[in-house]
């Protein structure tokens, strides 16, 4: 209890055995406190030195209002140095944050700036993270986000939107609506959520892009190979086309949590359709067992897609899960 104040654990003890016998000498100490009869002088020696006994009153002990108001005191005192020492370092942190440039190979002249490899652009994220002031807008694109190696890594990205989003940075971010199909995203959602940021979903998305404090951009550099890095535009032009595409597809997107679509129930045609696109089957197989032309089965197809909602056949398969138009064996062979 009292190891805040500079007193150990067997220096307490006697103590507290003083107290309650003032005249007890240090054999009869150690006797009940089963310590040593030399640990026992070097409490006395500590409690002397501390005021919490009188050596010249044959070590006896000083009432605790009397002795701990001044260890309190100057306790106190060192919590507040500490603190004060604490608020420089963390003013350092954002100094020494400021000087690390935002992008690896960048060219101030243009404001472009290409961070090569994972590594680079995992350490532009972290540089966003760290410094983005107000607002941070995301667009989550299908695969991995730039800097990270595994295509279903995705813990290490949602621990970064939340230490942003718990920093007090008004985060908004557009997933995929086949998101909603993968629990660890989902979880990792959630954990979003409750840090405060905005989180929706779309059927698709052209590539990874960060919007930060309406200054400068962050995409992919190419959609198909996290590994090749990222890009950061800090040009007029390029902010404002981002922030353009962010509006549309924010305004365009369905909150988490919320059902992308109605509810809609399909025909036994279009379900056998479905299973169909889903199994692979090409176009000419499909108009040869629905006795059509294959004309008639794009346009069959494209009225799939209408009523899912979706451009393509991996979203129709996502789409068919999550309103449950596939049965559990259909939806193994995805």
């Amino acid at each position: 209890m009292l190891s805040g104040l500079g007193v150990d654990d067997i220096a307490e003890r006697v103590y507290r055995s003083l107290l309650a016998c003032p005249s007890a000498a240090p054999p009869d100490l150690a006797r009940t406190l089963g310590v040593a009869e030399p640990r026992i002088h070097e409490a006395f020696a500590l409690l002397d030195e501390l005021g919490l006994v009188r050596k010249t009153a044959g070590n006896r002990p000083v009432h605790p209002s009397i002795a701990l108001a001044p260890l309190v005191s100057k306790a106190r005192t060192a919590l507040v140095a500490e603190r004060h020492r604490v608020e420089l370092a963390e003013a350092g942190i954002a100094e020494l944050a400021a000087l690390v440039p935002p992008t690896s190979g960048s060219d101030d002249t243009v404001g472009i700036g290409i961070n090569r490899g994972t590594a680079a652009a995992w350490a532009c994220l972290e540089h966003v993270v760290a410094t983005a002031r107000s607002e941070v807008r995301v667009l989550a694109a299908a695969g991995p986000a730039p800097g990270v190696d595994h295509r279903d890594d995705y813990a290490a990205v949602m621990d970064l939107a939340v230490r942003l989003a718990s920093r007090g940075v008004e985060l908004r971010l557009v997933l995929l609506d086949s998101v909603r199909l993968a629990p660890r995203i989902v979880e990792g959602a959630h954990r979003m959520l409750a840090e405060g940021a905005r989180v929706r979903t779309v059927a698709t998305l052209p590539a990874w892009l960060f919007l930060v404090d309406d200054e400068y951009v962050v995409t992919a550099f190419d959609p198909a190979d996290s590994s090749r890095g990222s890009v950061t535009q800090r040009t007029p032009g390029a902010v404002a086309l981002a922030a353009e595409l962010f509006t549309r597809t924010w305004r365009e997107s369905t909150p988490f949590g919320e059902s992308p679509l109605p509810d809609v129930e399909l025909s036994e045609a279009r379900r056998r359709l479905l299973a169909m696109i889903v199994n692979g089957s090409k176009d000419d197989t499909i108009a040869r067992q629905f006795s059509v032309s294959t004309r008639t089965v794009r346009r069959m197809i494209a009225e799939l897609y209408d009523v899912a909602g979706v451009s393509g056949r991996i979203q129709l398969a996502f789409r068919a899960a999550q309103r449950g138009w596939l049965s559990e064996s259909e939806l193994d062979r995805l």
